[in-house]
């Protein structure tokens, strides 16, 4: 879970469309919590999460949305959606309250697979809108990386 939603970090790309590319810091990754299932269903398992973020930079944008599908080792996992449009002020912490929707068919499929193994390769594809000094822009959100797979092995066993 914190692999995938560690994934939000490309908000690179986000603030890269509001300043010069050489001045932007990437936002760093502090912690999630709130990590609780809103609903379990025979085809599709929602978990909402907070995920806390550092933005070490001079300046701040509003996120108002962000959606986009999750795979592990190429294979679907699910989709995750931003649940409110969010403030990120320069130099502070933020949170990114965030919803993912697990295929449950997907995740019990590959469960085998990921339950052996230490860390797989997470890979989202998405959008993200986001506004400053009344700019809107849709930035792509594109991240690939391996993860360690402990916080989402835990809640595709639940």
């Amino acid at each position: 879970m914190k692999s995938i939603l560690t994934l939000l970090s490309a908000f690179v790309l986000i603030f890269s469309a509001c300043k010069s590319a050489k001045d932007v810091r990437e936002p760093q990754y502090r912690d999630m919590g709130d990590v609780k299932i809103i609903e379990t269903g025979v085809l599709k398992t929602t978990v909402g999460a907070n995920m806390i973020y550092y933005n070490p930079n001079n300046f701040g944008i509003k996120l108002s949305s962000a959606r986009g599908d999750v795979y592990v080792d190429n294979a679907y996992f699910g989709s995750f959606v931003l649940n409110q449009e969010v403030e990120v002020k320069k130099n502070a912490e933020f949170v990114l309250p965030v919803s993912i929707k697990i295929d449950n068919i997907g995740a019990i499929k590959n469960h085998t697979d990921i339950y052996k193994k230490k860390d797989a390769l997470v890979r989202i594809d998405g959008i993200a809108l986001v506004k400053r000094s009344g700019f809107a822009k849709e930035i792509p959100i594109k991240y690939e990386q391996k993860q360690d797979l402990a916080r989402l092995r835990a809640i595709v066993i639940r």
